[in-house]
């Protein structure tokens, strides 16, 4: 193939810094190097430095991040990891450790600070959850599990939206040690049993019916065929979400019980007390699935330490994630760990609603950059607009990471968010979340704000031509084949991109 210069091609311009942080060094990723520096004598200068290291002695890292991460255990590990195995002999990590990944996420000492947020479509009010009330839920949830019969081992698994529900009943089976699955309301009947048949649950939670763009759906015949193809469940416990039990009708479904009636069996006198479980490093915690596209879903298996102490380091170092942060999971189901650091979920389930993501915890430039997570290889990273106030909060986004892919202006962000509940100033801060469609915009957000920030044709199809278009400053014709055409105002004179 000829190296010369496709004609009409347009040059690449090298990348250039368009902002970076501050020289001060404080965040948490700094006070891990000067930790790691005084402990194990090294001259660590920068977060190249620290990165390279992580890698070349992957077993000091991880016992440097244990001690700094704070993480509870009733036993300490006896040996990292066998440095002489390789990825295909599945060493075992933190040998001779005992902890439970419940205890972890729930030591929050501070009882009237909230855990969760919980924001649903259709719904204006946000729901708080206090670190003690969802402690006191975890415990009734867990009391019931066991009186039951769910043991260690055991599957329970849950066919819910992301809701307070999810992360109660996904942490009373952690404090036991049975091991959590679940899937979304909008999966069909057939991609759930093939998902759950394989893994033979004892117990599923599900609720009667969801809203999804405006309109209800009732998931009773979907759950009835469900049970039906699940032969090894107990008990299935009925959340009434939408409607109030009065109108919920569980004769066709075997063994099924409201959520009320089923904790209520855990209950005494006394209410139940948080037990945890101590469980080896390596035991099960969730199983997850693949997307089924070459086949039958395929099983993955994550242990409790590791997702633990995986989520800690994204969460502390990368993420640099304190008390006074919130954590948005804009997904279906929710990535339930950011407690560990001691930060807030915001469960937020818009449907339509897209981000338009920015940060500021790294320098930013066009096109996209390796980020180098420390103990990991290079992933790719995109940052190509401005930070965001974070919604009902008053902050200012701070942190987007991506799962797997390059985060663009005019892409739909799927994975984490990390916001500062204070409003403290950032580069570019905007007044309001663009992105988010109504309730969820905060009030005052112009009306382009409320709307997708992706362009569609009147037939649904996204357009990025014209995108780049206004982002180079040059005109767009035919305004009129686009379904959304003022969303384009979003990416008119950017000051961050001006010059390029």
């Amino acid at each position: 193939m000829s190296k010369e210069e496709r004609p009409g091609r347009e040059e690449i311009l090298e990348c250039q810094v368009m902002w970076e942080p501050d020289s001060k060094k404080n965040t948490q990723m700094d006070r891990f190097r000067a930790a790691v520096g005084a402990a194990c004598g090294l001259a660590l200068e920068s977060y190249d430095d620290l990165y390279h290291w992580s890698v070349e002695s992957y077993s000091d890292f991880w016992a440097e991040f244990w001690k700094f991460s704070g993480i509870v255990f009733s036993r300490v590990y006896d040996e990292v990891v066998d440095t002489s195995k390789g990825i295909a002999d599945v060493p075992e990590w933190f040998k001779g450790s005992r902890l439970n990944y419940a205890e972890n996420l729930l030591r929050h000492k501070e009882n009237d600070r909230v855990a969760l947020y919980i924001a649903r479509e259709g719904k204006e009010e946000i729901v708080k959850v206090t670190f003690e009330e969802l402690r006191q839920e975890v415990a009734l949830f867990a009391a019931a599990m066991r009186k039951m019969g769910v043991k260690k081992g055991d599957r329970v698994v849950g066919y819910l939206p992301n809701s307070e529900h999810a992360v109660e009943a996904m942490l009373a089976a952690a404090s036991i040690g049975a091991i959590w699955s679940s899937t979304s309301p909008d999966f069909g009947v057939n991609g759930v049993l093939d998902r759950f048949s394989q893994i033979q649950p004892k117990l599923i939670f599900s609720v009667e019916a969801v809203v999804y763009n405006g309109k209800e759906h009732n998931h009773m015949e979907k759950l009835q065929q469900v049970v039906k193809g699940l032969p090894d469940l107990k008990k299935v416990v009925v959340i009434p979400y939408v409607s109030s039990r009065e109108n919920i009708d569980l004769s066709k479904i075997p063994n099924s019980v409201f959520l009320d009636d089923f904790l209520a069996t855990g209950t005494s006198e006394q209410a139940p007390q948080l037990e945890f479980e101590q469980l080896p490093f390596s035991h099960p915690l969730f199983i997850m699935f693949s997307s089924g596209t070459t086949g039958a879903p395929k099983c993955m298996v994550h242990s409790a330490g590791g997702t633990l102490i995986q989520h800690l380091k994204e969460h502390l170092l990368h993420g640099n994630m304190t008390s006074s942060d919130i954590l948005l999971c804009y997904t279906t189901e929710a990535p339930t760990s950011s407690p560990a650091s001691w930060a807030t979920i915001f469960l937020f389930l818009c449907i339509k609603g897209r981000f338009r993501p920015g940060t500021w915890a790294w320098p930013w430039k066009r096109g996209t950059r390796k980020e180098r997570r420390s103990g990991e290889r290079a992933a790719s990273w995109c940052v190509l607009s401005r930070s965001l106030a974070s919604p009902h909060t008053s902050g200012t986004m701070r942190t987007a990471t991506s799962t797997g892919r390059r985060i663009s202006p005019n892409s739909q962000v799927s994975g984490l968010m990390a916001t500062t509940a204070e409003s403290t100033p950032r580069p570019g801060a905007s007044s309001c979340l663009a992105g988010v469609t109504a309730p969820s915009t905060p009030t005052g957000c112009g009306s382009a704000a409320r709307k997708s920030i992706t362009l569609y044709t009147l037939n649904g199809k996204k357009v990025e031509v014209a995108v780049k278009q206004i982002i180079a400053g040059k005109a767009v014709e035919q305004g009129g084949a686009f379904s959304n055409p003022e969303t384009l105002d979003l990416y008119r004179d950017i000051p961050e991109l001006q010059g390029f």
